[in-house]
């Protein structure tokens, strides 16, 4: 891996950010499997990672069309922000205690981001139509 100098522009702040953020939600798919083993769960690890994966596919295609729109780079972090944490609380929720209520809204609120950037490259590229 070749170290990341000061001068490195190759991508903008708004696609590293994505990255980023891109790069965590895999990482915590990718920690589940092991999960599985100490928490004595595996049906559990099952249907988090399969939960997962049908809404991290998406969002991934939907926010990489996001970034194409040029948005605010704070407003973007903020959404891919709280993307994230929405999807852990919801993953963490089949291993812990969490109120259903919990885990219904923050599917709510990744679902309603994910919704907010579609419509806004749909908007974007309205033209096309």
């Amino acid at each position: 891996m070749k170290n990341k100098s000061s001068n490195d522009k190759s991508y903008s702040p708004l696609m590293q950010t994505y990255f980023l953020y891109s790069a965590l939600l895999a990482l915590k798919l990718l920690a589940f499997v092991p999960l599985a083993s100490v928490m004595c769960q595996p049906e559990n690890v099952l249907r988090a990672n399969m939960n997962d994966l049908k809404n991290l596919t998406l969002f991934w295609l939907v926010s990489a069309l996001y970034m194409t729109t040029s948005p605010s780079l704070e407003v973007a972090k903020n959404l891919l922000r709280i993307y994230v944490i929405s999807r852990f609380i919801s993953a963490t929720s089949y291993f812990f205690d969490v109120p259903k209520c919990t885990r219904e809204f923050a599917y709510l609120v990744s679902f309603a981001i994910t919704g907010y950037m579609s419509s806004s490259v749909v908007y974007y590229y309205r033209d096309a139509l």
